[in-house]
């Protein structure tokens, strides 16, 4: 068995179906392996999930923490994020991560506890963001640096929702970004 092999498998499976909707034996099968084979390798269902959500954010959630940590404006690093869930092409199925957030009850207590620290990550990131922006004076600060970052972290989720959904996002990110009033430097 290839454990990066399987844990493809698994991450796109939870990704396009939804982490609750494929079983560990559908992964096996998807993936052409035996149960006890990942049971060897993950430790149990709990540890697979927690491995393709972990994989997951390697390799896509990276990308937005990038923009945000990236030099740029901070206009352009909220719009390049907001166009990285309404546009990007490999959110076209939504985010994995926004998938696991909304069943995180439904998961095992090893990928609980890291849907919270990648969520913690994430608000920490938009707050950093956001305190930078206001700081420099690109941005007019009238809603506290950390009710903005929430507010901002849910609609992005949102809006990777309704991309998993077929709807259109557009409008509201352009509604969501409309309340920071951009200043320009």
């Amino acid at each position: 068995m290839n454990k990066a092999d399987v844990l493809d498998v698994a991450m796109n499976a939870y990704w396009e179906d939804g982490p609750t909707a494929v079983s560990l034996n559908s992964v096996c099968q998807r993936a052409g392996v035996s149960k006890p084979s990942v049971y060897k390798a993950f430790g149990n269902e709990d540890g697979l999930t927690c491995a393709a959500l972990e994989h997951y954010g390697q390799f896509v959630m990276v990308k937005m923490l990038e923009i945000l940590h990236g030099e740029d404006s901070f206009a352009n690093k909220i719009r390049r994020v907001a166009y990285l869930a309404a546009e990007d092409a490999q959110h076209e199925k939504g985010c994995l991560f926004v998938k696991m957030r909304s069943e995180k009850g439904q998961m095992g207590q090893k990928t609980q506890t890291l849907i919270a620290h990648l969520e913690s990550m994430s608000r920490h990131a938009f707050a950093t963001v956001l305190a930078e922006g206001k700081a420099n004076g690109e941005w007019a600060g009238n809603i506290p640096v950390e009710l903005a970052a929430h507010y901002l972290h849910a609609q992005i989720g949102l809006a990777l929702d309704q991309r998993a959904r077929g709807e259109d996002p557009t409008e509201v990110l352009a509604m969501a970004l409309s309340v920071f009033e951009f200043t320009e430097t």
